[in-house]
C-alpha cells in the first residue's frame, strides 16, 4: 500500500474523512486532530493541493455542515494507506519537529525535559531546528523551563559547552520521565506513529503469561513504548549504580522475569531488576487472582470504601455491589503499588472529573480519605478521580430501564478509562441499559441476539458478523463521535430526545409547503446536526453554590476543656433538629449505636465529625446542622473533634450538594483555619450564613 499524504497529519485527516459517513464540523475536525481551526484550514489547503495534482477531487465542505470527500475520492484514495511511516521518533527527539506555537506551555516544558533527558547534550541550535522557532525564543523558553523545574525534586538543568544536560541522578531522571510518559506519547502521536523494540510484545506477552491476567489497552500501550526507550537507555550504558536500593521486596518469579529482559543486554544487576518489577506492579490489570498477596487486604480496603460511601450518600449500590468491589479491588492493586513507591499517576480525566462530577469526587474523597490509615497511604486527587468513576457509574446504572434493549461496552482501557466513558453514558442516557465494560472476549462469548448495540472503543475486525450493530468510539469520545454515537441511537429508535425527530419531520413538512426539496435526506442531516449541535452546546448558566434550605441551624457551644462526653456532644449537637421536629430521638440513638459500633468511623478528617443514620432510623424532614465547640470534644479511640455536623437526609439525593459543598470547604486549609478560630455565636452565623 502506498502512503498518499505526507504533511503531518494528511493521512489522518483522510482517514478520519474516510471512516466517516457524515460530514465532519469544524469542531469535530479540532477535537479528533487536536489541532487549531487555523492549522486545520491550513492542512485542508494542503492535502486538497496534493489530491488535485493526483487528479482525485479534493475535500468538499457543506455549509452548515461540515468536510466531506465525495465518493469517487474514496475510491481513488482506496488504493493508498492512511496511516503514518513508522518512526524512532520515541528515542531520537533531535528529530522531531514540531511547530512550538502547536503546544501549550506546560507541553512544551514536557517535551524540552524528555529531549534532554532522552538524547542529551542539547544544543540551542538543536532546539531551533525541533521547534522551528530563533534563537532568542529558545532562551527565553529554556529560562522558564528551568524555573519550572526548580519548582519539583526531580532534576534541573545544566548548562555545559555542548549543550543542555541533566542534573540529577539516573533513578530521579527516570522517575520524572515515567510519571510524564503517557502524555509524552500523547503529544508526539499527534504527530507520528512510533515504532518500538521488536521483541517488546512478546516480553509483555511473557509476563501476563507469568501473572495469570492481561494489561488493560492502556497499560499494554504505556509499557510496549516505555520498555522501547528503557532498552534504548541500557544500551546507551545509563545503569542505576548497585546503590540505588528499591525498598520493595520482589517476588522471585516477578525477578526471574526481569533478569531474562536484562539478559538480552547481557546485563545482570539486582537494582535494574528491583526497578523494573516496581514499574510492572503500577501497571493495571484486567483481572487478579486470589493467590495476589495484596488481595485480602484490598478487597477488605474496597468493601470497606463501599460501605463508607454507601454511607456518606445514603444510597445503597444494590445488586452489583460484588461486581463493584471486585472491580475496585484490581484497580487497587495497582494504585497501591503506585502509592507506596511515590509514582505519581496524572490522570487526564481529572479536571473533567472535578467540573462535570463535582459532588461524586468530593463525597468519594471524604471516603477514600476515612479509610487511608488502614493501607497507610495518602490519595492524590488523581487517584481519587478514578475510584469516583467506580461508584457513579455504579449509581447511575441505578436508573437505568431494564424493558430496552441491553447496549454492551467493549472497553479494556483501564485505568479508570474504561469507567469514566460508561459514567458518561449513562448520564448522558440515563434511561437506556449499558453493560459493561467488557473485553472483547468476554463480549463475544454471550448470546447477542438480544442485543441493541455493541459500543466498542477496540477494532471492529472482531466484531464482524455479530447479529447486532456495532459502533467504534474512542475511549475519551471527542464531541464528534458523541454526536455520531447520538445519531446511531436515534437510526435504532432508542428511547432518546423523540422530539428531535418528530421536529425534525415538521420542519421538513413546512419546507415542503413552500420550496422543493432535492436532497431530502441531506435536509434531514442538516436539519439533525443542527437541532443536535442547539441541544447540547448551549451555553450553560452560572449558578451560584449554596446549601439552600438543608442547613437550618449553626451552634457555637463554649464548652469547657472535658466538660462534656462524646455521647452528650452528638445529643448537643443534634438537638436543635431534634426540637425543631426534623428528626426523632431514635435517630439520635442510631448514631450513638453506630459510633460504639464502629469508633470513629463517622469522623471525615479536619476534625470534623459527620453525625448521620439511615432515613428509616427517624428522619422526619430533610435537614443539617453545624455545631462548633469550644474546646475539642474527645471520642471513645481519643481521637479530637472540634466540630460536629449532623445530617439527616430523606431520600438519597437531597443531600449530596450540601455535602459535596462541606467537603470542599473541608479541604481548604484557610477555609479551615478561619472557621476552627471562631470563638462566638454571632462570629459562627456570621461566617456560615454570609460565607
Amino acid at each position: 500500500m502506498l502512503s498518499f499524504c505526507s504533511y503531518k497529519n494528511g493521512n489522518k485527516l483522510l482517514s478520519l474523512l474516510l471512516q466517516s459517513n457524515h460530514a465532519i464540523s469544524m469542531e469535530g475536525l479540532e477535537d479528533a486532530l487536536g489541532l487549531s481551526r487555523r492549522s486545520i484550514l491550513y492542512l485542508i489547503k494542503k492535502v486538497n493541493g496534493a489530491l488535485i495534482d493526483s487528479d482525485i477531487p479534493p475535500i468538499k465542505n457543506k455549509k452548515g455542515q461540515g468536510y466531506f470527500l465525495e465518493d469517487s475520492s474514496r475510491q481513488m484514495l482506496a488504493a493508498y494507506d492512511m496511516e503514518q511511516l513508522e518512526s524512532d521518533i520515541l528515542t531520537q527527539p533531535k528529530k522531531w519537529r514540531i511547530p512550538l506555537k502547536d503546544l501549550r506551555r506546560g507541553e512544551r516544558f514536557i517535551l524540552m525535559n524528555y529531549i534532554i533527558i532522552t538524547q542529551p547534550p542539547v544544543s540551542i541550535q538543536t532546539f531551533m531546528d525541533i521547534f522551528q522557532v530563533s534563537r532568542n525564543t529558545v532562551l527565553q523558553e529554556l529560562r522558564h523551563l528551568q524555573e519550572e523545574n526548580e519548582k519539583q525534586p526531580f532534576f534541573k538543568i545544566e548548562v555545559t559547552s555542548a549543550g543542555r544536560i541533566a542534573d540529577g541522578g539516573e533513578l530521579q531522571q527516570r522517575k520524572w520521565l515515567f510519571e510524564n510518559f503517557s502524555l509524552v506519547l500523547r503529544l508526539l502521536e499527534r504527530y507520528y506513529t512510533l515504532s518500538t523494540t521488536a521483541d517488546i510484545p512478546a516480553i509483555l506477552q511473557s509476563y501476563e503469561t507469568m501473572i495469570g491476567s492481561h494489561l488493560t489497552d492502556d497499560s499494554r500501550h504505556l509499557m510496549t513504548y516505555f520498555l522501547s526507550w528503557y532498552d534504548y537507555r541500557l544500551a546507551g550504558q545509563s545503569i542505576l549504580p548497585a546503590s540505588s536500593g528499591i525498598p520493595e521486596e520482589q517476588d522471585q518469579l516477578l525477578m526471574d522475569w526481569a533478569a531474562a529482559f536484562f539478559a538480552r543486554h547481557n546485563l545482570t544487576n539486582q537494582q535494574e531488576c528491583h526497578y523494573l518489577c516496581t514499574v510492572m506492579k503500577a501497571q493495571a490489570c484486567e483481572s487478579i487472582t486470589h493467590k495476589n498477596a495484596l488481595y485480602d487486604d484490598l478487597h477488605g480496603f474496597a468493601e470497606s470504601l463501599t460501605e463508607r460511601f454507601e454511607s456518606l450518600t445514603g444510597m445503597m449500590i444494590g445488586e452489583n455491589r460484588k461486581t463493584l468491589i471486585d472491580r475496585l479491588t484490581v484497580h487497587l492493586i495497582s494504585a497501591y503499588h503506585r502509592l507506596k513507591n511515590n509514582i505519581q499517576y496524572h490522570n487526564p480525566l481529572l479536571e473533567s472529573i472535578k467540573t462535570k462530577y463535582q459532588n461524586l469526587f468530593y463525597i468519594t474523597q471524604a471516603a477514600v480519605q476515612s479509610q487511608e490509615d488502614r493501607l497507610q497511604a495518602h490519595f492524590s486527587d488523581d487517584e481519587i478521580a478514578l475510584i469516583a468513576t467506580y461508584f457513579g457509574g455504579e449509581l447511575l446504572a441505578i436508573t437505568e430501564d431494564k424493558k430496552y434493549r441491553p447496549i454492551l461496552v467493549v472497553c479494556s482501557s483501564g485505568i479508570g478509562t474504561s469507567q469514566f466513558l460508561l459514567l458518561q453514558l449513562r448520564e448522558r442516557y440515563s434511561k437506556l441499559q449499558f453493560t459493561g465494560p467488557l473485553r472483547t472476549a468476554e463480549c463475544l462469548k454471550m448470546s447477542l441476539q438480544d442485543v441493541g448495540l455493541i459500543i466498542t472503543t477496540t477494532s471492529l475486525q472482531p466484531f464482524k458478523g455479530v447479529p447486532c450493530p456495532v459502533i467504534k468510539i474512542s475511549p475519551l469520545p471527542t464531541e464528534h463521535e458523541w454526536e455520531t454515537l447520538h445519531n446511531r441511537l436515534v437510526e435504532l429508535d432508542f428511547p432518546i430526545n423523540s422530539h428531535l425527530r418528530e421536529s425534525v419531520t415538521s420542519l421538513i413538512d413546512i419546507i415542503s409547503d413552500y420550496a422543493r426539496i432535492e436532497d431530502a435526506e441531506g435536509l434531514q442531516n442538516a436539519l439533525s446536526h443542527y437541532l443536535y449541535q442547539k441541544n447540547h452546546y448551549a451555553p450553560v448558566q452560572p449558578t451560584e453554590a449554596g446549601t439552600d434550605s438543608l442547613l437550618k441551624y449553626v451552634t457555637y457551644c463554649e464548652n469547657e476543656r472535658q466538660d462534656i462526653s462524646w455521647k452528650d456532644a452528638i445529643q448537643f449537637a443534634c438537638q436543635s433538629l431534634l426540637k425543631g421536629r426534623f428528626i426523632i430521638q431514635s435517630y439520635i440513638d442510631r448514631i450513638l449505636e453506630l459510633l460504639t459500633l464502629y469508633d470513629d468511623y463517622l469522623i471525615i478528617g479536619k476534625g470534623v465529625l459527620l453525625a448521620h443514620a439511615k432515613t428509616k432510623d427517624g428522619v422526619i424532614a430533610s435537614s443539617a446542622s453545624i455545631t462548633l465547640f469550644h474546646h475539642p470534644v474527645i471520642m471513645k479511640s481519643g481521637r479530637e473533634v472540634r466540630s460536629i455536623i449532623c445530617l439527616a437526609p430523606q431520600n438519597q439525593t437531597d443531600h449530596t450538594e450540601f455535602l459535596s459543598i462541606l467537603l470542599q470547604r473541608l479541604n481548604d486549609e484557610s477555609w479551615c483555619q478561619q472557621f476552627f478560630s471562631i470563638s462566638s455565636q454571632k462570629e459562627l452565623e456570621d461566617f456560615i450564613w454570609n460565607g
